[in-house]
This record gives C-alpha cells, sequence and structure tokens, in this order.
C-alpha cells in the first residue's frame, strides 16, 4: 500500500474527529444530551452524536481525501482560497441564471443523444464566458466549491465536483448538475476566464462503476469515474486508493484515534 495514501488518510480522519470535537459543537452536544431523559448513559449518547456527525461528514471526508491526494503531485496547485469552503461569494449575471435554467430543462424534455447533447454542451460554456465577461447586471451568491485546482503542465484550472457514486434520487441529481453548471459559471467571472480551455468542470464520482446516464452533461469529456480521474490528475494507482477505504475501518492507526476519542468523551465531567 502507498505510505501517501495511508497518510492522506490520516490527515483526513484528523481533521474529522477535531471538526467533530471542537468547543462549540461539544458544548452544543453536551447540552442537548443532558436536557434529554433517556436510559442510555449521557457519555455514550454524547458520543454516538459525535459518531452520527462523522458519518454524515462522510462526503466532507472524501473530498478533504482526494484533495490530499490530487495536492501529492507537484503539477497541481490547490487553490486553497475557495476548496472546501463552504460559503465562498460570488456575483453570476441573471442572464446566465437564465440560460443554466433553460439548458436543465431541454436536457429532460429533449434527451439529446451522445454528440448533440456534447454539441448543446460545449455552446453553453462558450454563452456562460461570453456573458460574464460583458453583462453587468448581476446577483451576488453563496457557494460551495469542492476542489479547484490549477496544473502547471496543463496551465489549466480544473474545477471538479465530487460525489462517492451516482445513485442519487431524480430530484437531487437535477439539482447536482445545476450547481455544477452555476459553479462554473461563478468561477468564470470570478477567475476572470476568457478562453473555454482554461477552466475545466468535472464530476467526479469516487467509484468506477456508472450506475445512470447523464442526460445533462456529456460523459466521456466531463464525468470522470474513479480511475480515470487519479490517472488523469495524480501517480497514484486508483486500485490502492480504492482497497485502503474498504480496508480503512480497520487500519491500527485509526482505530487508536477512535479510542483516544472514547476516551476523551468518557473522561467529560458533566
Amino acid at each position: 500500500m502507498d505510505k501517501r495514501i495511508i497518510q492522506s488518510i490520516e490527515k483526513s480522519v484528523d481533521d474529522l474527529i477535531r471538526n467533530s470535537t471542537s468547543s462549540n459543537k461539544l458544548k452544543k452536544i453536551i447540552i442537548k444530551h443532558n436536557n434529554k431523559i433517556h436510559f442510555i448513559p449521557t457519555k455514550y449518547r454524547i458520543l454516538g452524536g459525535i459518531l452520527q456527525s462523522m458519518n454524515i461528514q462522510f462526503g466532507n471526508f472524501l473530498e478533504n481525501t482526494i484533495k490530499n491526494i490530487v495536492e501529492m503531485s507537484p503539477n497541481n496547485e490547490i487553490l486553497s482560497k475557495y476548496s472546501g469552503k463552504k460559503s465562498n461569494q460570488f456575483l453570476l449575471s441573471r442572464k446566465t441564471c437564465e440560460l443554466i435554467d433553460t439548458y436543465i430543462t431541454k436536457c429532460q424534455i429533449k434527451h439529446y443523444a451522445d454528440e448533440e447533447l456534447k454539441l448543446e454542451y460545449n455552446q453553453l460554456l462558450l454563452q456562460i464566458i461570453d456573458n460574464e465577461n460583458t453583462e453587468s447586471e448581476v446577483s451576488r451568491f453563496a457557494q460551495d466549491i469542492d476542489l479547484l485546482f490549477y496544473n502547471t503542465l496543463n496551465k489549466q484550472y480544473y474545477y471538479t465536483e465530487i460525489k462517492y457514486n451516482d445513485d442519487h434520487d431524480t430530484g437531487k441529481f437535477i439539482d447536482i448538475n445545476r450547481k455544477f453548471l452555476k459553479t462554473f459559471a461563478l468561477l468564470v467571472r470570478e477567475l476572470k476566464i476568457k478562453d473555454v480551455d482554461t477552466l475545466k468542470p468535472i464530476l467526479v464520482y469516487f467509484n468506477n462503476k456508472k450506475m445512470k446516464g447523464n442526460i445533462y452533461l456529456p460523459e466521456e469529456q466531463t464525468i470522470y469515474r474513479g480511475q480515470k480521474f487519479f490517472d488523469s490528475f495524480t501517480d497514484v494507482k486508483y486500485e490502492e486508493i480504492d482497497n485502503c477505504f474498504r480496508n480503512i475501518c480497520e487500519n491500527e492507526i485509526l482505530k487508536n484515534k477512535f479510542d483516544e476519542l472514547y476516551r476523551k468523551i468518557m473522561k467529560l465531567k458533566l
């Protein structure tokens, strides 16, 4: 197993534990469970609440781990000002918002064939770039960005939206694709992108398996599943990463971290 992968995951777990047990969060959990009448001892409920919070944050953990692996390559520069931030503030033209909504609706109605979808999608990107470099009537948006990095070899920015797999329900799936296009547009204005080849948006699925098609984004151009992403932007083998994730819960160092968390909670004076 590549030691760098283990180190990356350990770092992500450290970040997750630290975030889940910060003084403010711990205080809120303690108050919440102290005020509850329950047969389960308070300290165990506090520990359970922290573990449940970590489970909910698995998506963040996955994003952080992938960011750390991408950052291992000397050719990749992570834009930390934006990556992993949940409340970035951006400007976007109203015309672009309408354009994206219209595009989503057309895709739902027409179900383009692959080549048609590619043409429509690339035309959309060009229109977005034109709008965000000419339109002055804008609105302000707060938007989270999973990962934004710059590759010094390709001299290209890469915006990546990271998902574990593509098994989302229909409603959420539409929102994912709309958010993906909107975030690209926000970054075009923010980074002052003039050329479609300067900023490449990528929807990343950690799993290789294709579970459903995407009627909004051209597969070969925009969707990177598992191996394709890691082969393209890192020198780490996807098989090693996948194997590591499958066996992560048995890692002794990580189990020790959770043992330490347990001891910390059991020592609390309530």
